[in-house]
Formats: structure tokens, sequence, C-alpha cells
């Protein structure tokens, strides 16, 4: 049985509701905790093609969501961009809402919740270098990546050349000062697309909540740009809560630190709603955590950026979820990472997505400028599912990452989780919590069977052990007390 037949015979997967706590947990609406453990998807996205026989995106089949609840996934972060929400000014694509509307039914027949994200990187798809004779010196040519529409690109006319990072050309400077500054309203047509793309999922609960601006850049030094980025995260909590005002609840709105990475000597901008006079109330903060991984120019390690990290939710006054982290490369140091980066999470009780499930060999994360060149030695992009190019062979789930991110873990936790530890190499887990309410139900997912791995715990009654593809689904209810605790332990 699948997780989808679980959710259709006896609703243990049920995706209910979302909102923040007052003590900062993201709970359903029964007041329980709920961990949101997943993946990037970008099926939908609408990024730049630096080659004619690669497609960047690829779409997921049933195999894929299938795969996906076997693994114990709870959320999916889905690429969509305003290049394909808005292609004409003004006129909002109906079509394209529909298949974020699919996609979002499709995950919630596997038990999956959606976060719906506004991605982009470089500002748009539609500033790329056409010549590389026209950068000189030490810049390069630039690949084009993903977001704004082409009408809503405003650079001056300037240089599309690079010098080092993505975000560093004097072009996508521009267009992303000229965002900021709502120049012939283009930052107000943002605004409104999300509050029409809000109105479609008002009142649905399988929708977790919204990520309201992918990487923001920090185009100008921070001090000019603080009050401009936290005026836009207001205005469209404004235009999301409006179209949401009829419904029975508000959906959560996850806002991210704004980075200078073209320009690293404009600083930070870490988000301050209060700042603007924007409500928390369901704001959740999704910073990325690619310590270790990309490098952040800190030097920081994964635990240390975590803190960082904790202490920037903390300052906002709202709960924390990774909005994107990853490895890419499957050698005995990369996986120790990976493996400090999982008790971390668990020791964190943190939720967070994988970038990404599958990136096709068009992807511009995967091209170069010049698109794949004739008898070029053969790569791999390895994400949890591998392709090797030119080509898109499928290679199937990377299972040294996928042996990690499906461990154990408490999908939902009556009360406050205080103990989460997930033995991904022996499928042990332990969960403790505090502070629930008696008889309220909990939902486990392990990826072991009743006849390697036994179940026992504390407080909790009426325990049902549901046998899904990939693991087992676990429910009880809990007694009264409060504190409660399930162990499952090798035989």
């Amino acid at each position: 049985m699948t997780a989808a037949d679980a959710q259709a015979a006896h609703g243990p997967v049920a995706l209910r509701p979302l909102h923040v706590a007052a003590d900062r947990r993201i709970v359903d609406d029964l007041d329980r905790e709920v961990l949101l453990r997943g993946v990037n998807v970008t099926s939908l996205g609408e990024y730049w093609q630096g080659d004619a026989n690669h497609k960047p995106t690829a779409a997921l089949t049933e195999a894929d969501w299938q795969e996906m609840a076997a693994s114990g996934f709870s959320v999916i972060r889905l690429v969509v961009h305003w290049s394909r929400l808005e292609p004409t000014r003004g006129a909002f694509d109906a079509e394209y809402v529909g298949q974020i509307d699919a996609y979002i039914k499709a995950a919630a027949a596997h038990g999956i919740y959606t976060v719906i994200d506004m991605h982009q990187d470089a500002f748009t798809a539609y500033l790329h270098t056409d010549n590389a004779a026209e950068c000189t010196g030490t810049t390069a040519p630039a690949k084009g990546w993903d977001g704004a529409p082409k009408w809503a690109v405003l650079y001056d006319g300037l240089s599309t050349c690079i010098s080092g990072d993505r975000n560093s050309s004097p072009a996508v400077t521009a267009a992303w000062n000229h965002f900021y500054a709502n120049t012939d309203g283009i930052r107000d047509r943002f605004v409104a697309t999300w509050g029409a793309l809000a109105g479609h999922f008002a009142g649905r609960p399988e929708v977790a909540g919204y990520n309201l601006l992918n990487e923001p850049e920090v185009s100008a030094p921070a001090a000019q740009i603080r009050p401009l980025y936290n005026q836009l995260m207001a205005d469209t909590a404004a235009a999301i809560r409006g179209a949401e005002a009829g419904a029975a609840f508000g959906h959560l709105l996850i806002i991210e630190l704004a980075i200078a990475a073209g320009h690293p000597e404009f600083g930070l901008v870490i988000p301050d709603p209060a700042s603007v006079g924007m409500s928390i109330d369901n704001v959740v903060y999704g910073p990325h955590n690619y310590a270790e991984a990309i490098g952040n120019g800190l030097g920081l390690s994964i635990e240390q950026m975590s803190t960082v990290y904790q202490t920037m939710a903390d300052k906002i006054g709202v709960p924390m979820w990774i909005g994107e982290h990853g490895f890419w490369d499957t050698t005995p140091e990369t996986l120790e990472k990976l493996s400090r980066y999982a008790q971390d999470e668990d020791a964190r009780v943190l939720g967070g997505a994988w970038w990404q499930w599958r990136q096709p060999c068009g992807d511009p994360h995967s091209i170069s400028w010049g698109g794949y060149k004739p008898g070029a030695a053969q790569s791999l992009d390895i994400h949890l599912h591998g392709l090797a190019c030119p080509g898109d062979k499928d290679l199937g789930p990377t299972e040294p990452f996928m042996r990690v991110v499906r461990r154990g873990h408490v999908r939902v936790a009556p009360g406050r989780i205080t103990l989460l530890q997930g033995d991904w190499a022996t499928g042990a887990l332990t969960i403790e919590a505090t502070g629930a309410k008696a008889g309220a139900s909990l939902l486990v997912w392990t990826p072991t069977v009743a006849a390697s791995h036994a179940v026992t715990t504390s407080g909790v009654s009426d325990l049902k052990e549901l046998a899904v593809a990939g693991g087992r689904l676990l429910t009880g209810t809990v007694t009264a007390g409060g504190v409660w605790s399930l162990q499952v332990k090798p035989k």
C-alpha cells in the first residue's frame, strides 16, 4: 500500500491547515507540531535554455510522487516563476496556475504538502550575454537564469558580462535596483501577481505556505535596500492576506535573508517586518544552509551556520524552516558532512527541503554558457535523482543521499518535540515530546518493517503500524499527562 492509499483508506496523513503557534512551533489546526521535510521541485519553472537539445526542466511522473511518499517526504517546495504567471503585463496566466494546481493536488494525493516558491536566480531568464566578444578583461559571458518576465526587466542597456557571481553584471544589478525602486510600477505588479495566486489557493490546506521571494539580491548598499526590501515583503504579505480574507485560515508566509551575492561589499539585509508594521503572525524564516557545500564566504561550519540562522529567526520572532540545503557529490567527505547536517537538523527539530529532486542537463546550473560541446566528457548531475549529461540519462535515486534523507522522523507531534534522533544507518528512532493534550494523535514515519525493528512507546495508547511502500506509518493517541515518547529499535 502506498502512502496515497493509506491516506484514502485510513487518513493518517491527512493534510490539515498550518499556522505558527505563540511558542513558534509550526502547528496544524489541532495544535500538533508539524515537521515539514522534503525536496525542491523545478518542473514548472521557466529557466533560460542554453542548449536547444536539452530542456531545463522535466515533468514529475507518478513514479516520482510514489517514491517521495515512500521516502517519508511531507513537503515539496514547488518552484514557480513570475515570468510564467504574468508573461504579459497585467495578464495572469490561468493555464499556468492550473498546472501548479495539478502538482499540488498530485502531491496531496500522496500525503505531501506544497510550499509555493516564487523563485528567481540572477533576476530573470532574459538577461544573458549573446556575444562573448562583448566581455573583456576579467569579465565573462553570462548565462540567463530565471525569475521576472521580460517586460519587467529594466536594465538601462548595461553590460550582461559577469565578474564572478551570476548576480554581478551591471545589467542584473540595475534590474534589481529598478525592481526595488518600483520603476514603472513593476514591483506593484509582482505584488499583484502574488495576490492573484493566493486568491486561487485561498483556503487550501494542502498548501503549507508561500515563499515570497527566493534569494533576493542586495543590489546596493544594505542601508539603501533594507527599507525597500522590508516594504516589499510587507506589501506582498498584505496582498496575500487580502486575497485570503474570506478563507477560514491564512497560509504560512516564508521570508528570506537578502544577500549581496553579486557585490559582497553591500552587506546583508535581515528581514525586519516590524520596521514597516508587518505582522509576524504565521511568518516563517526560510534561509538556505549550504555551509560546507557551496561555501558562504564566512568559513562557517554547517552547525555554525544553523546557529547564525537561528539567531536571526529569534531576532525576527518567528520559527525557522530551511528552504534549501543539499550536496552534489557522494565522496566520503561529503557524506560525512551530510550525516552531520542530518544530526544537526534533528537536534534542532528542523524541517527543510533538499535542492533538488532531479536536475535536467539543460538547467542553467548544469550547462555552460556555450552549451554542451561535441565530444565533451560526460558529467553527472547528482541530486536526489541522478542524470548523466549530456542526454539526460536517468541514473535513478542517489542512494547515499536517499538513505539519509528518508530516515525516520515524526511528522505530526502533539505538544512540543523535545528530542528527535533518527539514525539513518541503523533505522533507530527516538522521539520525545511534552505539553501534549490528552487524546491528541501522532504520526511518525519510519523506513523500517516490523520484522526487523520493534516500536515501543510511553504515554501513548492505541498504537497502530501501517505498512506502506518504503516503511511504516505509526499512529497513536497521547494519554493523560502530556508527556510521551516513541522509540524504533533494531531487534
